[in-house]
């Protein structure tokens, strides 16, 4: 609505994407009412385990959404762009986790672990049709039990003492679209977080002495 509100043309085709058949239709849903040449993989599972938690049923529904979907979308979208001779580009929401490795949210890391390899492979097997790339955010927006308080402490307990935002993740997205030769790469948007090598998710961290945040 805000962008029909702003002059321009949209439209909303909605699906559940651990439904894997929802998910095949997709792609050729939304090339009904217009030729793609940009997949975002944006949307994601994201709840709290341990790797002694963990369950059959977890593992699965995170593996579905954080990783097949993509995979499935990135495979119907390469086909069809293909099929009209031209060329596109795939942009994976990874998350800065997979650069600084801890075992909170085991489930959801993994799938992100692999969200990753996959960018890796897809960027090898598509080429020069698709060209893909990824952007690895630090906390970005509250989540979860999160007051605003609580937020501001984790977004800025960081080397820098800032953290990522939906504008930076914009930015990121743009550079990529504007850059040719990007290809394959995975781009870190942390504030320098993950240089801290932390052992558990920063949500259940309080700031160290020396750190930049207070």
């Amino acid at each position: 609505a805000g962008i029909v509100a702003a002059g321009g043309r949209a439209s909303a085709i909605g699906a559940d994407l651990a439904d894997t058949n929802a998910v095949a239709m997709l792609v050729a849903r939304c090339e009904a009412v217009a030729p793609l040449s940009l997949l975002i993989n944006n949307a994601s599972s994201f709840s709290y385990d341990t790797a002694a938690t963990a369950t059959a049923a977890s593992l699965d529904h995170n593996m579905r959404v954080n990783l097949y979907a993509p995979t499935l979308l990135a495979q119907a979208f390469h086909a069809a762009v293909q099929a009209r001779r031209d060329t596109g580009v795939i942009i994976n929401l990874i998350d800065n986790k997979v650069f600084a490795l801890n075992p909170d949210y085991f489930s959801y890391t993994l799938s992100k672990v692999a969200l990753q390899g996959m960018t890796h492979m897809l960027a090898m097997a598509f080429a020069p049709t698709i060209r893909i790339a990824g952007i690895a955010p630090g906390i970005t927006l509250v989540s979860g039990d999160q007051d605003e308080q609580e937020f501001q402490r984790t977004h800025n307990n960081n080397l820098l003492g800032q953290g990522c935002t939906p504008e930076q993740i914009l930015g990121a997205i743009d550079f990529i679209l504007a850059t040719p030769s990007y290809h394959g790469q995975t781009m870190v948007i942390d504030g320098g977080q993950v240089l801290q090598r932390r052992p558990r998710d920063i949500a259940f961290l309080k700031p160290e002495s020396g750190d930049a945040a207070n």
